[in-house]
C-alpha cells in the first residue's frame, strides 16, 4: 500500500471511535429510564465551596446552604416530635446537620467581608492556584482526620444556587461512595454559547442516569459533588497533576475501584457566565488539562479497561472526544473530504476506494447519530425555559468561544497545565 492508501485506512480507522461513541449514547439516551430507587438520607455533611476571586456572590450559595439546612433540620424536627417511641422517647436517628467551609483561593476582600457578616466559616489561601485540585488538597491536608467525622463531604463552585428543599431530596444509596448530581441553568440562558451549554447539561444528566444503570463509568463533572471521605482522599484531593481536576479524580477514583453513581435529585443550579471571554478562559484550562491528562492518566485508563473495556471506551471517548463542536465539525469535512476524494481517486486501488467508503460512511452515520440523539433527549425533557431549542447561530457563537478557548491554550500551554506540589 502506498501511503496516501495508508493515511485513509487510519482517517477510518480513528472516525470509527467518534461514530462508535455517537450510538452508544444514542442507545442510551432512546431508553426509558428505570424508577429510582430510594436511598439513604446522610445526617453528616460538610459542603466545601473553593472560590478564587468570585467577591460577594460567594455568600449567595453560603446563605442557599444554610437556608436548606435550617429547612431540613426544622423539617426532622416536626417529624420527630409526631413519632414517639413506647416510653415517649424520640423514636429518630441522629439528627441532620450540615457544615459549610468556603476556601478563599488567593486575596479576595469583598468575599472575606461578605461572610464575615454572614458567619460563614472561611479559609483563606494566600497563593491561589493552579488549579481546584490543589485547593480541595489544601483543605484536606487542613481538616485532616476531622473529615471522617462525616458522612459525606459535598464539593460545589462557588457560582452554584440551590433550590428549596435541596436537603430534604438528598439521598443515597447503600455502599454509594461518589456521586454526581444534575445541575440545569439558574434561569433562562441568553442566546448563543449559555444555551449550548444548557443542553449539554441536560444531555450529561440523562446520559449519566442511563450510565448508571448499565453500569458504565460516570465522569466528574465539577459541580455538585459527593464523596465519602475515603473518596475525597483518593480523588478530588489527590487530583493535582492537571487542572482538568474532575476528570483527573474521575479515573483516580475508577483506578481504586471506586465507583462514581449519578443522582436523580436533588438539582443543583448553575448561575450563567457573565462573558464569553470568561467562558472561554475555563475552557482553555479544560482543554490544557485535558490534554496533559491524556498522559498522566494513561495507566489508570489501562486498569480500567482491564476490568471493563467497554466502560474504559466510554469514559475515554466523554474525557477525550470533546469538544463535541469540535469533533462533530472534523466529522462533516472526512465526510465532504472523502466523498471528493472518491470522485479523483476511484481508479488509484481497490483498498483506498474501500477505506474512503468506510470514511464516508462512518462521518456522515456519526453525524446522524448525534443529530438523533439530541431528538431523544427532547423527547424526554421537552423544550423547558431552562433548556431552550438551540438555533444555529447559538451553534457558531459556542464554536467561536471553543476556539477562542483553544487559542489560548494552545499559546500559555503552561499557564493551563502546568502542575505545582499543593501550597
Amino acid at each position: 500500500m502506498d501511503i496516501p492508501t495508508v493515511l485513509c485506512g487510519l482517517l477510518a480507522a480513528v472516525a470509527a471511535l467518534p461514530a462508535l461513541d455517537a450510538y452508544l449514547r444514542l442507545r442510551r439516551l432512546g431508553r426509558p429510564l428505570a424508577p429510582a430507587r430510594g436511598g439513604e438520607k446522610p445526617n453528616r455533611l460538610l459542603v466545601l465551596v473553593p472560590a478564587r476571586a468570585e467577591g460577594t456572590r460567594v455568600g449567595d450559595l453560603a446563605e442557599d446552604l444554610k437556608k436548606e439546612g435550617e429547612r431540613k433540620r426544622e423539617s426532622e424536627k416536626e417529624i420527630s416530635s409526631k413519632v414517639k417511641s413506647a416510653d415517649g422517647a424520640l423514636a429518630s436517628a441522629s439528627p441532620f446537620r450540615v457544615d459549610v467551609l468556603v476556601l478563599l483561593d488567593g486575596p479576595d476582600p469583598d468575599a472575606e467581608a461578605r461572610l464575615k457578616a454572614d458567619g460563614v466559616k472561611y479559609l483563606s489561601k494566600k497563593s491561589p492556584g493552579p488549579s481546584k485540585g490543589h485547593a480541595l488538597a489544601f483543605l484536606a491536608g487542613h481538616l485532616s482526620s476531622e473529615i471522617d467525622t462525616y458522612d459525606f463531604i459535598l464539593v460545589f463552585d462557588a457560582d452554584m444556587r440551590l433550590p428549596r428543599g435541596f436537603f430534604a431530596d438528598l439521598a443515597v444509596s447503600p455502599g454509594t461512595e461518589v456521586f454526581q448530581l444534575p445541575v440545569r441553568p439558574a434561569g433562562v440562558p441568553g442566546p448563543g454559547a449559555p444555551r449550548v451549554e444548557a443542553l449539554s447539561l441536560a444531555q450529561a444528566a440523562r446520559d449519566d442516569l442511563a450510565r448508571d444503570a448499565e453500569g458504565l463509568p460516570i465522569r466528574l463533572r465539577g459541580k455538585a459533588m459527593g464523596f465519602s471521605p475515603r473518596a475525597f482522599r483518593l480523588g478530588p484531593a489527590a487530583a493535582t497533576r492537571t487542572t482538568a481536576e474532575d476528570s483527573e479524580a474521575t479515573l483516580l477514583l475508577f483506578a481504586s475501584g471506586i465507583r462514581v453513581r449519578a443522582l436523580e435529585a436533588p438539582v443543583a443550579f448553575d448561575e450563567p457566565v457573565s462573558s464569553t471571554r470568561a467562558m472561554s478562559g475555563s475552557r482553555a484550562r479544560w482543554l490544557g488539562g485535558h490534554l496533559k491528562l491524556l498522559f498522566t492518566g494513561f495507566v489508570d485508563l489501562l486498569k480500567i479497561a482491564a476490568k471493563s473495556p467497554k466502560g474504559a471506551f466510554v469514559l475515554a471517548a466523554d474525557l477525550w472526544l470533546r469538544p463535541r463542536l469540535f469533533v462533530l465539525l472534523a466529522l462533516a469535512f472526512l465526510a465532504v473530504g472523502a466523498d471528493i476524494a472518491l470522485l479523483f481517486f476511484s481508479s488509484k486501488g481497490a483498498w483506498r476506494v474501500l477505506f474512503l467508503l468506510v470514511l464516508s460512511l462512518e462521518a456522515k452515520l456519526a453525524l446522524v447519530f448525534e443529530g438523533l440523539s439530541v431528538v431523544a433527549l427532547r423527547r424526554h425533557i421537552g423544550t423547558p425555559p431552562e433548556i431552550p431549542a438551540v438555533t444555529l447561530s447559538d451553534l457558531f457563537s459556542s464554536l467561536a468561544m471553543w476556539a477562542r478557548a483553544a487559542g489560548r491554550a494552545l499559546l500559555a500551554p503552561s499557564r493551563w497545565h502546568r502542575a505545582r506540589p499543593p501550597a
